[in-house]
């Protein structure tokens, strides 16, 4: 965000930037004022430089008085000193400065009958102006197009602009850059919110809402910020919906599957061995449904299902039965059981008993996935930062494809034929395992480790001090 951020800025910044210099080079440099018109429409302006500039200057003192002019010429920069001369009746500067030759030279030629002329001077061209004032004074102004004998010619208009614009220019600019500033952190500040809002959408939170954040605004980033709330609000009803529907339809077949379970078990009773086969199959069908039935209804439908983490469990205790319970199974395929924790005691805020089952799940995967004589290391670190709790179980299976790493906490999802439903279960377990680390406001994610094996991690806040009383 931060790189479109300042693309936005310094593209608006650079492009208003050069709409203001250009323009006021454009402008002083051809003379395209109101009054520079109207003063120059006879004027060629590929004429001198300091033609130009007497012609300006000529008429910007038509109503001033002498006073005036004197305060005018002492303003001028410096630089400019040796280019423009104001000479009042007696051909004495009213500067009092030094008179080149040319321009003394041009005084004598300037009276009412001659107002205008222009003389060469070495390799100087001088323009002068004879003008009477409103207070009945006379000026003749001077200007010199060329350098003194220091080489090429310098431009006058050019070294006024550049020196007396600059500022002008330097406040424009820096305006326009506080306009873009606060521009570009207008946009991007809400398509952050949008983007913010998407990824909480993207990882399962359909109760995510954007339009909050552009209350009272009215513009088609505010529309497109209510639109996306409509679609997210339509989707996660539809969701919830279809999480009703299926524990529903799974709560009417726990009756007839019970009815059938029973008629199952006295059928074996009466088989006497002549269909144990077959009725051993149907058994394990029946099993297989009635699993698939309480993992479903043990879905929770929302997110909240106003449920509260009001007791305490201590997550080493935990985890030590949980491996405690699943030696036997390990020690079946020869698989060792590593736990390593940094705590002596871990504590969080629970509901139930939903971490057990969490912690199970993950465990069993693990036994299950991991290959005969293979290794399981349980680790649990407390992250005393952010003061949560990071559990860690890696296997030593074969891991599961990165880009489905996401997808393994779905319901009903199975990475491939290395875990099918003989070897997998029901693909509820991750899913159930998700939902419940989520009401415990933590975290949960899968990756692959490099050396091989798969590793999960679980991160859930620990209990808050004031919580312990």
């Amino acid at each position: 965000m931060t790189r479109l951020y300042l693309k936005i800025f310094l593209t608006f910044w650079l492009i208003t930037a050069t709409i203001i210099v250009g323009t006021n080079v454009v402008v002083h440099w051809f003379d395209m004022t109101p009054d520079g018109n109207l003063q120059n429409a006879h004027l060629n302006h590929d004429e001198e430089p300091a033609k130009r500039l007497l012609f300006q200057m000529a008429g910007s003192i038509i109503n001033r008085n002498a006073a005036d002019i004197r305060k005018d010429i002492r303003a001028l920069p410096a630089w400019s000193s040796p280019f423009i001369f104001a000479l009042d009746n007696n051909n004495q500067d009213v500067l009092n400065r030094l008179l080149p030759p040319g321009v003394l030279m041009m005084a004598e030629q300037l009276n009412a009958k001659h107002p205008y002329e222009k003389i060469q001077d070495r390799n100087r061209k001088l323009f002068g102006r004879y003008i009477t004032l409103n207070d009945g004074d006379v000026i003749k102004l001077v200007t010199i197009s060329d350098g003194l004998d220091e080489g090429p010619d310098r431009d006058i208009i050019w070294e006024l602009f550049i020196n007396n614009i600059w500022p002008l220019l330097l406040v424009s600019i820096l305006v326009s850059g506080s306009a873009c500033f606060l521009l570009a952190r207008h946009f991007t500040s809400s398509i952050k919110s949008l983007q913010e809002t998407i990824q909480k959408v993207s990882h399962g939170d359909l109760s995510a809402r954007v339009s909050k954040h552009f209350s009272g605004r009215k513009d088609e980033i505010a529309a497109l910020g209510r639109d996306f709330d409509h679609m997210t609000a339509r989707l996660e009803k539809a969701m919830l919906e279809q999480k009703r529907l299926i524990k529903d339809v799974s709560h009417e077949l726990r009756t007839p599957l019970a009815r059938l379970q029973f008629a199952l078990a006295l059928a074996q009773q009466r088989s006497q061995g002549i269909v144990d086969n077959e009725l051993e199959r149907i058994k394990q069908a029946a099993d297989y449904l009635g699993n698939i039935i309480t993992e479903i209804l043990s879905l929770p439908v929302h997110d909240q299902q106003g449920w509260q983490l009001d007791d305490t469990l201590d997550l080493v205790s935990l985890l030590q039965s949980i491996i405690s319970d699943y030696e036997q199974m390990a020690d079946e395929k020869s698989i060792s059981i590593h736990f390593n924790s940094h705590c002596d005691e871990a504590l969080v805020a629970t509901y139930g008993n939903m971490l057990v089952g969490v912690f199970e799940n993950i465990l069993r995967n693990a036994i299950h996935y991991t290959p005969i004589a293979g290794n399981i290391n349980v680790g649990l670190l407390h992250k005393t930062d952010e003061n949560i709790f990071s559990i860690e179980i890696a296997d030593s299976g074969t891991g599961v494809p990165e880009e489905l790493l996401n997808d393994i906490f779905q319901p009903f999802f199975r990475t491939d034929s290395a875990r099918d439903r003989e070897s997998g279960g029901h693909g509820l377990g991750l899913a159930i395992a998700h939902r419940s680390v989520t009401l415990h406001y933590g975290k949960i994610w899968a990756e692959n480790k490099p050396e091989g094996g798969l590793k999960i991690t679980v991160e859930i806040p620990a209990l808050a001090e004031e919580d312990d009383d």
